[in-house]
């Protein structure tokens, strides 16, 4: 066995890994002190209760949609986030010291970054070689003199001070640590441009303290929740103007970008508006966001996007990420940004060499922090001494700041290692490199069991008027395979959460929440609704709509087929199945073979369909696209909204071994159940706002559509025996009770057409979703100078007038080839108009902006 493993809890049988400092016992092998409490309470829980609050913990983080897009082979995958039920605990006296030098540091890359956006005497007095700045692919000439913010009249007046705030250029930084063989803090890495897992930090820290409300509490850990008040309350005071409720907005790089479920957490809890490049405009000097009711001025930007990406005017020609003119709202005043554009050049890791230097000629300090050893190859000494312990060290890309992962020299074979070295003696300024970094240790509760796993944190700083404010806490960053640790800043198997015991009980009054005292304005809320916001809204509806509307058909289908009749006495059973191909749900073969032949296989096939992938109007496919969507709109939805949601689309999701259909059936069940289950909380919890109106409106259209293509494949063609076909469609769309409440067992054709069809009191008929689609489309904001009605509403009202004056008993006359041609052209023009429809609102809310047009290459002709 490992001895490194222990199936028992108590951490007095646990053995570290030998020649590593372990932060839980010490090299005589005792627990260290501050871990105490947690060994008495683990032998308490036994191994059967620490399982039992590692399921507990992994199903907190799969209900709050805890998620992280790492990069692999396929591109961007989203995967679960981990974190382990140990926490990793630090001692007063450890993280003092540790916390010093973060300080220390972190004053000193504010300097060094304004130093080198500025007068530049690090590099002419020699102490930063010319390179790090002119052969850097990361500095932008516009980075040079940018003002770092505005002072309270908004004047970029250097002698001037910032409001309120601070002229600072890094507000929220990071540091990358781990711990030596001897119990000292190494840095490896430094993150000034954006840095990430403060979100996932403060959900580690949420999960935790549930599970462990009391353990937290007696260990005398430091609350998190002061840290992120500060932030807050930094990033308010920054504003040029209007500083007593500043519009403060978090710009997130969106889509399927790592960060997606970070920003939208930490927007949440801060109370900041999430926005991405294609909600920004610049007008009149000002950052604005763009909303229905119009444009809204943004005093704060805290940007989670690379500083190329921010101003494709002056900066990266053709991104969309920021918003074009933001850097003269910049220099002009009105607008604030943490961190400042060009921040990113104290992250890059050629400086790293050179950071204790700096500290010397700027502070003639020594930085108590020290970085891992660095060589910049582009120095003529240190590239000789590179080469000569070649196999020592690890390679790094000098300018990288993404997470590239390193190159081990004595792993690589001769051809790839001479190629290495080619392409070092080639470009060496282009390389940096490092010794191999060591990782202290510490348990987790793995496979069942103790395990000594390596560590590395990432702690977090701000810089605020009053000076800097270290984060009590870190997100801490695990592996079995300790190279795993170095390959980039985010790498590991598993998080811990990470305490901070303090020598003194630890007040736990503090909290993001106004005084209950507090007076504040009252508001009524609605037009302040980004365009992207209101499509993501409209197309959950529509997908939400179209999964139920599905399901409800699968379901109904399925439990024919396994009824105890033969299907091939089930006289209804073919239009369903016409009704499933029309809707993309099954091969359209099945709707045009002789149904007695192709029977026998529905019932392996039909579960197939359903789980399905690579059907693209399938179920599956829709329900990604319903939680695509409920992601983009995480810091819009309601905790339960959320995780309904995700819950839906999990189960769902589950391998299914075989294909039993009575499975499937109880997962249909489900499914449909947190789909009304999400429809109840927008009926009852939404505001009526037009966020509300958007959603409902994606609703009602596809309501109306999945109904009309329902009754076009069921009752326009002729069937022999009615009965069974008109209970099935009123069964899949939820109106057979309504149906025999008024008919009892009387079931006939020109009713249902009545009920489904034209009767306005039935939330289920095509004209209540047209009626609701008129009035919806009324109360959203029009332009005061246009005359007369818009498309959308031209087009509704066209659909809602051919409704009002149909007759449910024509629309149940047949023609001479026994089909009901009135319904079949009503339906085909509800069929053909809704999309129009759709189009017609998109075109009017959801479509601000045409796509970014790159202009560099027009040139002038040359003769």
């Amino acid at each position: 066995m490992n001895p490194s493993v222990t199936t028992t809890t108590s951490l007095g049988d646990y053995t570290p890994l030998a020649k590593r400092f372990d932060e839980a016992k010490t090299a005589a092998g005792t627990v260290r002190s501050h871990f105490q409490p947690l060994d008495v309470h683990l032998r308490e829980l036994g191994s059967l209760g620490l399982a039992d609050r590692s399921s507990t913990i992994e199903q907190l983080v799969r209900e709050n949609g805890t998620t992280f897009h790492a990069n692999d082979k396929q591109g961007l995958a989203n995967r679960p986030w981990k974190l382990s039920a140990i926490p990793l605990i630090i001692d007063s006296q450890s993280w003092a010291k540790l916390e010093s030098g973060l300080i220390q540091r972190t004053r000193v890359l504010e300097a060094v970054l304004a130093d080198l956006l500025g007068p530049q005497r690090l590099v002419s007095e020699g102490i930063v070689p010319a390179d790090i700045l002119w052969a850097n692919p990361l500095f932008q000439r516009a980075y040079h003199q940018l003002p770092s913010g505005p002072d309270a009249t908004g004047s970029q007046s250097a002698k001037s001070p910032f409001g309120n705030g601070s002229r600072h250029r890094l507000h929220i930084t990071a540091t990358d640590v781990a711990r030596g063989n001897d119990g000292s803090w190494w840095v490896i890495g430094d993150r000034t441009r954006a840095p990430s897992g403060l979100g996932y930090m403060l959900e580690n820290r949420i999960v935790t303290s549930r599970v462990f409300p009391q353990l937290i509490r007696s260990c005398n850990t430091r609350r998190l929740a002061s840290f992120f008040e500060s932030l807050r309350d930094h990033l308010r005071s920054l504003a040029p103007r209007l500083r007593d409720n500043p519009r403060v907005a978090l710009l997130t790089p969106g889509g399927r970008s790592y960060r997606e479920f970070e920003d939208a957490y930490l927007a949440r809890y801060l109370g900041l508006t999430l926005v991405q490049g294609t909600d920004l405009a610049v007008r009149g000097g000002r950052l604005n966001l763009k909303t229905l009711g119009g444009l809204l001025p943004i005093e704060v930007l805290w940007r989670h996007i690379s500083d190329r990406n921010c101003d494709p005017l002056e900066l990266e020609p053709g991104s969309t990420e920021g918003a074009t003119g933001m850097m003269q709202t910049i220099r002009d005043g009105n607008l604030a940004v943490a961190n400042s554009i060009g921040s990113v050049m104290a992250q890059v890791p050629a400086l790293l060499p050179f950071l204790a230097s700096a500290s010397q000629f700027l502070f003639q300090e020594t930085l108590s922090l020290p970085s891992v050893a660095t060589y910049w190859c582009g120095g003529k000494r240190e590239c000789g001494y590179v080469f000569e312990n070649l196999d020592k060290l690890v390679i790094r890309p000098a300018f990288a700041v993404t997470g590239v992962p390193p190159v081990v020299p004595a792993e690589l074979s001769e051809s790839a290692r001479e190629e290495l070295v080619q392409a070092m003696r080639a470009n060496p300024q282009n390389f940096i490199a490092q010794e191999q970094v060591t990782h202290s240790t510490t348990p987790v509760w793995q496979e069942g069991r103790l395990q000594s796993w390596h560590v590395a944190l990432r702690c977090f700083q701000l810089q605020t008027s009053e000076g800097v404010e270290v984060v009590p806490g870190a997100m801490a960053r695990l592996s079995a395979k300790e190279h795993e640790l170095s390959r980039s800043p985010v790498s590991g198997q598993v998080t811990q959460d990470c305490w901070i015991v303090s020598n003194k009980p630890v007040d736990i009054e503090t909290t993001l929440l106004p005084p209950a005292d507090a007076r504040i304005g009252l508001r009524r809320g609605g037009d302040e609704l980004p365009s992207r916001v209101a499509e993501h809204l409209f197309w959950l509806g529509r997908y939400c709509e179209r999964a139920e509307a599905i399901t409800r058909l699968l379901r109904t289908t399925l439990i024919r087929v396994t009824g105890e009749d033969e299907m091939s006495e089930l006289s209804e059973l073919p239009r369903l199945v016409a009704a499933l191909a029309a809707l993309g749900q099954i091969e359209p073969g099945y709707a045009v073979t002789p149904m007695v032949g192709a029977m026998p296989q529905l019932e392996e096939s039909l579960p197939l369909s359903v789980l399905d992938l690579s059907q693209p109007r399938g179920l599956q496919k829709t329900m990604q696209s319903v939680t695509a969507n409920a992601r983009a709109l995480r810091d819009r939805l309601s905790t339960d909204a959320y995780r309904i949601i995700q819950r839906a689309a999990t189960d769902l999701n589950e391998p299914q071994e075989d294909h039993n259909v009575g499975l499937l059936i109880e997962r249909l069940n489900h499914l449909v159940a947190d789909l009304l289950a999400f429809a109840g909380i927008a009926s009852e919890s939404v505001v009526r706002t037009h966020a509300w109106r958007f959603l409902l409106l994606g609703r009602r259209i596809e309501r109306a559509y999945q109904t009309a293509e329902l009754l076009s494949a069921t009752l326009v063609p002729n069937v022999l025996d009615e009965r069974p076909l008109l209970e099935a469609v009123l069964e899949t769309t939820d109106s057979l009770m309504t149906y025999r409440s008024r008919y009892l067992n009387l079931v006939r054709t020109a009713a249902t057409i009545d009920l489904l069809v034209t009767d306005e009191t039935n939330p289920r008929s095509l004209r209540f979703q047209l009626q609701e689609i008129v009035g919806l489309l009324n109360d959203l904001p029009t332009d005061s100078r246009r005359v007369g009605l818009g498309q959308d509403e031209i087009i509704a009202e066209s659909l809602l007038h051919e409704l009002r004056k149909a007759d449910p008993h024509m629309l149940n006359e047949r023609d001479d080839q026994d089909r009901r041609e009135r319904l079949e052209t009503l339906m085909r023009r509800i069929i053909e108009g809704l999309p129009l429809l759709s189009d017609a609102i998109a075109g009017r809310y959801l479509i601000h902006t045409g796509a970014t047009r790159i202009l560099t290459g027009i040139l002038p002709a040359t003769p």
